[in-house]
């Protein structure tokens, strides 16, 4: 997370919640945890592991909070919520092939990345139909 401007406790900073990346279970969503803020001055640059369990704290302040969230994810990777496939279909039928594939509208080595056996490009109406590896035999 890259903070734009400050990240106060007050201003809703990212909440982390240390040790919960070596847990062996997912966090209940209703449970109470203790968290700290990662409060640090724009310009600063907070790095954390994808499984540490982490949130948006409250903004009590009329400001607002800004930062650049940025995830990478290798094609056989993927991250737990495709939040890439949220940009509207229109939107990326405007895309170049490949952006299209880095924005989520493809499937790794015909298995990874699939919605119930199809690629998501298909949703582009411009795909044939995707080989998946338990198809081959």
């Amino acid at each position: 997370m890259w903070a734009l401007t400050d990240f106060t406790e007050a201003n809703g900073a990212t909440r982390l919640i240390p040790g919960s990346h070596l847990r062996d279970h997912s966090p209940d969503i209703f449970g109470t945890y203790d968290s700290v803020p990662a409060e640090m001055p724009k310009g600063s640059v907070l790095v954390w592991h994808g499984s540490l369990w982490h949130g948006g704290g409250a903004n009590r302040t009329s400001e607002r909070r800004i930062g650049i969230a940025m995830n990478y994810c290798a094609g056989y990777i993927r991250q737990q919520e495709n939040q890439q496939l949220g940009i509207p279909v229109e939107k990326v039928k405007g895309f170049e092939p490949r952006l299209r594939q880095l924005v989520g509208y493809s499937v790794y080595s015909g298995l990874i990345g699939h919605i119930d056996k199809h690629s998501p490009a298909e949703l582009l109406d411009d795909e044939s139909p995707l080989h998946m590896v338990w198809d081959i035999g």
